[in-house]
């Protein structure tokens, strides 16, 4: 369980306990990056826990926002700070894939504002999302004790200043415990099979479904005139959590990703960036982890023993996060389900 909730810090980016100092006054929960004319990226600042990134496009008469947040709170945080930007209705939100990060604030924004998302969200986050093996279930089974280990690194650390930042984390999840509890998985309202075009203005914004990766219903929000893509979890800044992955789909999904004509990438997780170049080394990083544990599973190695002797230490210069030979069980595990056919298809 503990190697699970540590997955989800790494692999979403670790934005719920990101701290940018230089970002906004501390009471801000955003820092609102501007990429294009109208087109933010908002970025937590960890004074609230809110789990992923979202990206707002202010357009001529409304506001559409990709991803909703961790919590019905984060999403209040998001409306109320947003309008130190705008003061145009939101009219629509988008949800890149159904994971509680992304999706747990859905329930805040009500009628007018349409939500979209992909066909496969929308039965995804009208199931049991808070399941055992569900990634909402086990990351709320394992808050406790975070919280828990918190308290106990505060309580013992003698660096001034490690010791505020760890009594500010725990603050903000003491926190995040307690809103949690008024989640109510809301679905898409509208649903997408493939691809959707809105036009708001003289704005053009395309939703895409490019094939199954990070989950079966993966949608990236692109702007082909500001040439912007908001990829969710798809592409992020570092390793993405591959707990609902297809993970060998996922190099060709994104080429088709690759093939969009843009600079600019907002991502789920960490900060926007310019480029394809990430492309490259996420699908090498992928193509490496399948192919080992491919090969640990064809020689019937237990899913727990795969991960700890899958080596992914050579993608070090690009994932500084890998500090050494094994990886988090919980992918390995779905790897295997993959591979056996055992996991959610559609």
């Amino acid at each position: 369980m503990r190697m699970r909730f540590m997955l989800l810090l790494v692999g979403i980016g670790g934005s719920a306990l990101a701290f940018h100092a230089q970002a906004q006054p501390p009471q801000a929960a955003h820092r609102f990056q501007s990429i294009a004319p109208g087109v933010y990226s908002a970025i937590g600042t960890g004074t609230v826990n809110v789990g992923s990134n979202s990206c707002v496009i202010v357009n001529s008469d409304d506001v559409l926002i990709v991803d909703s947040h961790i919590s019905p709170e984060s999403a209040r945080v998001l409306l109320k700070e947003l309008k130190t930007i705008t003061d145009k209705p939101v009219r629509f939100l988008v949800n890149t894939h159904f994971h509680f990060d992304h999706a747990n604030g859905n329930q805040v924004f009500t009628s007018p504002v349409d939500i979209i998302g992909h066909e496969f969200t929308r039965r995804k986050l009208l199931g049991d999302v808070k399941a055992k093996g569900t990634i909402f279930g086990d990351t709320l089974a394992g808050l406790p004790g975070q919280i828990d280990q918190l308290k106990q690194r505060a309580g013992a650390e003698k660096d001034a200043a490690v010791k505020t930042r760890l009594e500010q984390q725990l603050r903000v999840q003491q926190a995040y415990a307690e809103q949690v509890k008024e989640v109510k998985p809301t679905p898409p309202s509208v649903t997408l099979s493939d691809h959707m075009t809105l036009f708001r203005g003289d704005r053009e914004i395309r939703l895409v479904h490019p094939g199954r990766a990070h989950t079966a219903g993966d949608v990236v929000v692109y702007l082909p005139k500001e040439r912007v893509v908001c990829t969710g979890d798809l592409l992020v800044a570092g390793i993405s959590n591959l707990s609902d992955g297809f993970v060998n789909e996922w190099p060709d999904t994104l080429e088709k990703v690759r093939a969009l004509d843009f600079t600019d990438v907002v991502p789920g997780h960490g900060d926007p960036w310019k480029g394809k170049e990430k492309i490259d080394h996420w699908q090498a990083y992928l193509r490496d982890i399948w192919q080992q544990a491919s090969k640990l599973h064809d020689q019937k190695v237990p899913a727990e023993d795969a991960a700890k002797r899958i080596d992914m230490t050579s993608h070090k210069n690009h994932y500084p996060m890998i500090t050494g030979p094994g990886v988090a069980p919980i992918g390995v595990v779905r790897m295997y389900a993959v591979m056996e056919r055992r996991a959610d298809q559609n």
